[in-house]
């Protein structure tokens, strides 16, 4: 345990106070022995040293017990709010030290080729003396969990936040694209950049995040303009193949939404002549800690392995 500094200068240890205050509330040396799973010689014996170091008697031993002295009832007001400190902080401490040994994972589903599953393996394995808890990034979050710290590290796809965010590229998957039954689109197994860009699309929530919004409405291959939007706005991926379904309208995506369970009428083909979609294992840029670079390096290493095994 800790010690202070008694006021003739010499060193007491905190039994000592914890001895004393066990008496005082007991009223007994004999009860206080026993709730401190001590001798009673070696209480009073530890009472004693305490007195002798204070210059003061705290106690009066009598055949009914034993009762505070006035010096005694000073101290012992005193030192039952330190003993109190002490505890808070002991407890504060140890609730620090198993926070700073849990790391959040955030999670942005459909992942491909479920690469979660081997990454979050492999570091429980390779850190079993960590505690893992991730959650899912909902379609309309995105990044921002990760930018409040609500999660430390996550699994998700770009485009992301380059200046407050930094990554490892782990997975790439073609481009998908969302189409109804009777568009004109059914029949295609690969359909080209050039018969989308002029298809409506369903309209998306604008609660959803931007950046991702419009990278998948493909603003950069159009100009920076909108395309024609149909339908009422969507906020989960439920609900925007319910739209393309509903409307008669395509969509693209990433191609492992064909894993989701799909409206009866949609199907997913590839859409071509664009760069693949890219899930990345992503961090804060200002994150200092030890664990989300762990992380993202044995995940990094993980989906390499993961990769060439499925290749093979």
């Amino acid at each position: 345990m800790g010690c202070v500094i008694a006021a003739r200068g010499a060193i007491v240890e905190l039994r000592h106070f914890r001895y004393f205050v066990a008496v005082a509330e007991q009223h007994s040396f004999t009860r206080a022995a026993a709730r401190l799973h001590v001798s009673q010689p070696a209480l009073s014996q530890q009472i004693r040293d305490l007195e002798r170091e204070l210059g003061v008697e705290l106690l009066v031993r009598g055949p009914g017990g034993s009762t505070l002295t006035p010096a005694g009832e000073v101290f012992y007001e005193r030192i039952r709010k330190v003993l109190t400190e002490v505890d808070a902080a002991a407890h504060a401490a140890r609730r620090t030290a198993r926070d700073h040994l849990t790391l959040r994972v955030g999670l942005a589903f459909p992942m491909a080729m479920e690469i979660h599953v081997p990454v979050l393996t492999a570091f429980a394995e390779a850190h079993p003396h960590v505690r893992l808890s991730w959650r899912e990034i909902g379609f309309a979050e995105c990044e921002q969990p990760l930018i409040t710290g609500e999660v430390d590290v996550a699994l998700i796809r770009l485009p992301i936040d380059p200046e407050l965010l930094v990554w490892e590229p782990l997975v790439e998957e073609p481009p998908g694209l969302a189409v109804p039954a009777g568009h004109p689109l059914w029949d295609a197994d690969r359909i080209g950049l050039a018969h989308v860009i002029d298809e409506s699309l369903p309209l998306v929530h604008s609660g959803v995040w931007q950046r991702m919004r419009e990278y998948w409405q493909l603003y950069s291959h159009r100009n920076d303009t909108p395309p024609p939007f149909v339908g009422a706005p969507a906020g989960t991926p439920q609900e925007v193949l319910l739209s393309v379904r509903l409307n008669q309208v395509v969509c693209p995506g990433p191609y492992a939404v064909r894993s989701l369970p799909l409206p009866t009428g949609v199907r997913i083909t590839q859409l071509c002549d664009l760069p693949p979609a890219v899930t990345v294992v992503a961090r804060r840029r200002d994150d200092r800690r030890e664990l989300p670079h762990r992380f993202s390096a044995l995940a990094r290493l993980t989906a390499q392995q993961t990769v060439q095994v499925d290749g093979s």
